[in-house]
């Protein structure tokens, strides 16, 4: 079994082991389930039950809820349409140029490939829950602990507070989503009393707070570096979230930020010299980062930890219709000539997704449809009788019309990204995938500090052009002059180098081609050769369930 055990057991993850309940409720009330604790039980076991209560936080992201993979803490009839993961790839994914939707009967696909956006739209809704959600459980971990609840003994306390201070990083990571998509919503911490109604506030004021408590659990966790467990966060993930924070300063209208982001990305940057590619710490394949034992491309791994923020899936200890096995069964089916056991190494196949015609052309193919790039080297192309068009994505007739973009499997690599086969048969029949999902890479931070210094004059020139071609390089692709570094040059190596890893949306509004006439592509505003859009749609609305409770201001240009 892969090393996913180290979390499953470290943090006390198991199958249904821990109810959401345990951490969220009045710990003092008589206990009926024996994984559920109270105040009593928790003085008995402390350490035992510290860890499940932090291991609940990160349940909450790669998980549905405590019910297997159809258990939800949110209500909804499919628990797997409410999975943190999936829910932010709907947004940041779906609604733009990467990837088209083919079953419009599952309410509310239709709106966001299409960009017609509606505060009643229902994958919104479950966005937005899951992402306050997560804020109220960690919310809530942070505040018993703090307030002695758990009388946690001297040997403790150090741990308690590393514990802390990885809830704020996973809720500041909500924070950024919620803002980033939202725009002014709700704000609360721990400082308030549970049970609160977080206050609308802007997205400057929420920005400004999120940014004080990263920046100030970073300097907590001292001056270096220092791998965390597997399957954790640490002072890395930290400062990599504040990239993400600074990077989009200027977008969302707070004072620019790209000398931070510059700074911080280069002390990740150099953490890793040394090992991985050309020694620039990146994983030696790409596809490699995708497969079923990507978990050695992560802290405590045994090759290059690229993959620097993670969320654990296993195919029978961690399931979820969330992360890697969304992806890989929502492509497989999509299109008569693949196998989803023979092309993906997964038994699941719900015909879903097709790349759009636009994604397909950010990559350059041979006449005979053979990629020249390595990230699309297992897509399914014009060498297999697929068509790179999709000028029908709706029922039957659109299964078929687009390249199939294969980047998640559940098949074993070995380092140099050819596949272990003896390795991956036994994990031929599985239902739910072994790969990992991918929150936050090292490649990412690359292309990040890049970017800041095309948009901001960060840095120099020569190290941002070096630190591109550092992920050229491993695609097999020529290495950029700095001629080539420019706005939209950074913006399609983004694209190459992170297609469906939850960044496509916000790069596009972070340079101004998401919403508007700028940038054109299939399907945008409901026509198959896309037309402009209404730019108000650089920022989804909130959803209309929250506005009637909650007594919010909508975005402008959406009704309630």
């Amino acid at each position: 079994m892969k090393a996913i055990n180290k979390i499953l057991i470290g943090l006390g993850i198991a199958a249904s082991a821990v109810s959401f309940s345990a951490c969220t409720g009045d710990l003092d009330v008589p206990v009926q389930n024996p994984n559920q604790m109270t105040s009593e039980i928790f003085g008995e076991k402390p350490a035992e039950y510290l860890d499940r209560c932090l291991a609940e936080l990160y349940q909450g992201i790669a998980t549905a809820g405590n019910g297997g993979a159809d258990g939800s803490i949110l209500g909804f009839g499919d628990a797997g349409a409410g999975t943190y993961t999936r829910t932010i790839f709907n947004l940041q994914e779906l609604t733009t140029d990467n990837f088209s939707w083919l079953q419009f009967n599952d309410a509310g696909y239709y709106e966001l490939v299409t960009m017609d956006l509606a505060a009643d739209n229902q994958i919104m809704y479950a966005a937005y829950s899951r992402l306050y959600a997560e804020i109220a459980l960690c919310n809530q971990f942070i505040r018993t602990v703090e307030s002695g609840a758990f009388q946690l003994p001297e040997n403790l306390q150090a741990t308690a507070q590393d514990y802390i201070r990885q809830a704020k990083v996973l809720r500041s990571l909500s924070y950024f989503y919620a803002i980033d998509c939202f725009g002014d919503c709700g704000y609360i911490d721990e400082s308030a009393a549970a049970g609160t109604a977080p206050p609308q506030m802007t997205r400057a004021e929420i920005y400004e707070r999120v940014v004080k408590t990263l920046e100030d659990v970073s300097a907590e966790w001292g001056d270096s570096y220092k791998d965390p467990t597997y399957g954790y966060v640490g002072k890395e993930v930290a400062d990599a979230v504040l990239a993400k924070f600074y990077l989009n300063a200027a977008t969302w209208g707070i004072a620019p930020a790209y000398d931070k982001c510059w700074s911080i990305c280069q002390k990740i940057i150099a953490y890793h010299q040394g090992q991985g590619f050309n020694g620039t710490g990146l994983a030696e394949s790409y596809l490699a980062l995708f497969g079923a034992n990507n978990h050695e491309y992560t802290y405590e791994g045994s090759r290059a930890h690229e993959i620097i923020m993670t969320m654990p899936q296993d195919g029978f200890n961690l399931q979820s219709y969330g992360g890697s096995t969304f992806y890989i069964a929502t492509v497989c089916g999509s299109y008569d000539n693949i196998s989803s056991v023979g092309d993906c190494n997964l038994n699941a196949q719900w015909t879903c997704m097709v790349a759009r015609q636009q994604l397909s052309e950010m990559f350059d193919w041979t006449p005979e449809g053979e990629a020249l790039d390595k990230r699309a080297a297992i897509w399914k192309t014009k060498k297999d009788d697929f068509e790179i068009d999709n000028k029908i994505i709706e029922g039957n007739d659109g299964y078929g019309k687009g390249y199939a973009p294969l980047k998640y499997t559940n098949f074993v690599y070995n380092a140099d990204g050819s596949i272990d086969e003896a390795a991956s048969a036994p994990l031929s029949s599985q239902a739910f995938s072994n790969a990992d999902w991918t929150m936050i890479r090292l490649a990412e931070i690359y292309l990040t500090a890049a970017e800041a210094n095309v948009l901001g004059g960060a840095g120099s020139v020569g190290e941002a052009v070096t630190y591109v071609n550092n992920v050229r390089e491993r695609a097999g692709l020529d290495d950029w002059t700095a001629a080539d570094l420019n706005a939209d040059n950074i913006l399609a190596e983004r694209d190459r180098e992170l297609y469906g890893e939850n960044d496509r949306r916000t790069a596009l509004v972070r340079h101004g081609k998401f919403a508007g006439a700028s940038y054109i592509w299939n399907w945008k505003g409901g026509v198959q050769s896309g037309i402009q859009t209404s730019e108000h749609y650089n920022l989804f609305p909130i959803p209309s369930k929250v506005i009637s409770f909650q007594g919010y201001r909508q975005n402008p240009g959406y009704s309630k």
